[in-house]
């Protein structure tokens, strides 16, 4: 039987750094559409399709918590510790001057109780949990659960930008992705309004009305 590949920390970081950037993206978006003051369009989506809104948000939220925990567990797991983990642990274990960047961002998980929810919400269907409470597709987070995501994902970045300074001994600059999903959620809200206004003027121009008949019938 062949060994098993030993990862280098250089290919580690190349992963974990995908991971990251793929945390900050949706963190953006979720944080643009949820929890910034909603522009004008998105606010009459929520109003208009309050269930599509609401479960949009859900499952942003969820996809979130759980990309950041997979970062945040041991460098191994399983019977005897044989799987070894994507984690910001493993890349301390193989990278020991990394140890204390490690241990900041740890110190935000463990403070913000996030764990807890992942544990008990989302990882596992806890049956005596299930039998005592109402069910409901929203898990229960609170707005201190949010700054808790939100400080993580800070912490995150700013591990990126730590240790990529020293294994690559350059900077990595985060602001590309946050400009591009702000300019795009602007591009949605202004399609959402200029929806809105197509429909307010189709009862009074006919050529709107042709042209709503020949989206509708293809």
């Amino acid at each position: 039987m062949a060994a098993a590949h030993e990862v280098t920390v250089d290919e580690l970081w190349s992963l974990i750094k995908k991971e990251i950037t793929g945390i900050q993206v949706v963190w953006e978006v979720a944080n643009s559409l949820y929890f910034q003051p909603h522009s004008e369009g998105w606010s009459r989506l929520g109003q208009d399709a309050p269930l599509l809104f609401g479960l949009t948000q859900t499952v942003y939220v969820e996809s979130l918590l759980m990309r950041v925990a997979r970062l945040m567990d041991p460098a191994s797991s399983g019977k005897g510790g044989h799987q070894q983990n994507l984690s910001l642990s493993r890349l301390a274990t193989l990278e020991s001057n990394l140890s204390a960047d490690e241990a900041t961002v740890r110190g935000v998980w463990d403070g913000s109780g996030l764990k807890r929810v992942r544990d008990k919400l989302l990882s596992h269907n806890d049956l005596v949990r299930q039998l005592t409470v109402e069910h409901s597709v929203n898990i229960p987070m609170t707005a201190e659960d949010i700054r808790g995501l939100r400080q993580l994902v800070d912490g995150l970045l700013a591990f990126q930008q730590a240790v990529n300074l020293k294994l690559r001994h350059t900077s990595y600059l985060h602001e590309g992705l946050t400009v591009r999903v702000q300019a795009e959620v602007n591009v949605l809200n202004n399609m959402i309004l200029g929806g809105e206004q197509f429909f307010e003027l189709l009862p009074e121009h006919e050529c709107l009305q042709q042209a709503w008949g020949k989206v509708r019938h293809g």
